[in-house]
């Protein structure tokens, strides 16, 4: 990777490291992967360069870290809610470390925190499994009767039971700290 200041003075160097690679060095250079491109338009070791010096992560790095948290939390696993958050603090804290040195955020890692949250909020009302289960559960965070019953009867599916108010209240960033949950957010900046 060379970057210079202009496509004209991309194609130049261009031209003359090709010719000095097959000539004397005598190697076969691939013209497809080979190419004059714009920074942004490039991605190196799962990062993505933009014009003036910033480095972010590469959507295709951000698709494969959630892919590994979806699998992580799959619902059926049938593993405790504290091995979950063993493994997926193995993740955060690799990945975290992994992409440190991007200084472009873009609200991406807040975003990914807030969404590993909701994932663990649907595996931890899954695990309650039952209606009254789950009406329990709230009950313990001392969130009102009616509202519990309103959660539980009126939501359609894990995913939108997680997002609710009272889900949100009883399941906040406390529980998640006091569960040991890695932020993402917080060890980025770092």
């Amino acid at each position: 990777m060379f970057f210079v200041s202009s496509r004209k003075a991309g194609e130049r160097v261009l031209d003359s490291l090709t010719d000095f690679i097959e000539r004397k060095l005598k190697l076969k250079v691939n013209r497809e992967k080979s190419g004059v491109r714009h920074c942004s338009d490039v991605k190196f070791l799962g990062y993505t360069i933009l014009s003036g010096g910033k480095i972010r992560v590469a959507d295709k790095s951000i698709d494969h870290f959630k892919a590994k948290v979806k699998e992580i939390t799959r619902r059926n696993r049938g593993v405790t809610i504290n091995q979950i958050v063993k493994e997926l603090n193995a993740v955060i804290i690799g990945w975290a470390n992994y992409f440190h040195l991007a200084n472009s955020w873009l609200g991406t890692f807040r975003d990914l925190d807030g969404w590993i949250r909701r994932k663990l909020r649907c595996y931890r009302l899954k695990q309650c499994s039952r209606k009254y289960t789950i009406f329990k559960f709230l009950r313990s965070f001392d969130i009102p009767v009616s509202t519990c019953w309103n959660v539980v009867m009126f939501s359609q599916g894990w995913w939108n039971m997680s997002q609710k108010k009272a889900v949100n209240t009883a399941m906040d960033l406390q529980w998640f700290t006091k569960l040991g949950l890695q932020s993402l957010q917080v060890r980025m900046s770092r």
